[in-house]
This record gives structure tokens, sequence and C-alpha cells, in this order.
């Protein structure tokens, strides 16, 4: 869900890509915030690229 992020979707394309409702994406996304620790989904994307996460 990151990597779609990290591509610049929004959460309703995200969520047509991955098969999911928009407010799944919502969701996880705030669950990948909290545990990266990250104020807003760009931060999320860059801590997990820093953590290797997600691919450059």
């Amino acid at each position: 869900m990151l990597a779609e992020v990290a591509v610049g979707r929004t959460n309703d394309e995200v969520a047509a890509a991955l098969g999911l409702l928009p407010n799944t994406v919502k969701a996880y996304l705030r669950s990948a915030m909290r545990k990266l620790d990250a104020t807003n989904r760009v931060q999320a994307v860059h801590l997990a690229r820093e953590a290797g996460l997600l691919d450059r």
C-alpha cells in the first residue's frame, strides 16, 4: 500500500489498484504512519524507504 502512495496515488486510486475500499486504505495508511512515527503520508514514505521497507 505504501508503494502505491509512494508513486503519488490518491487513497481512491490505491483502493482501486488493490481492490480495497478507500476507507480501508485510510486505515492502513494511519496504521503505517503510527508504526513509522510519521505525521503525514510523505513522511511515512520517506521513513519506510529509510527503513528499507520500500525500493528507492
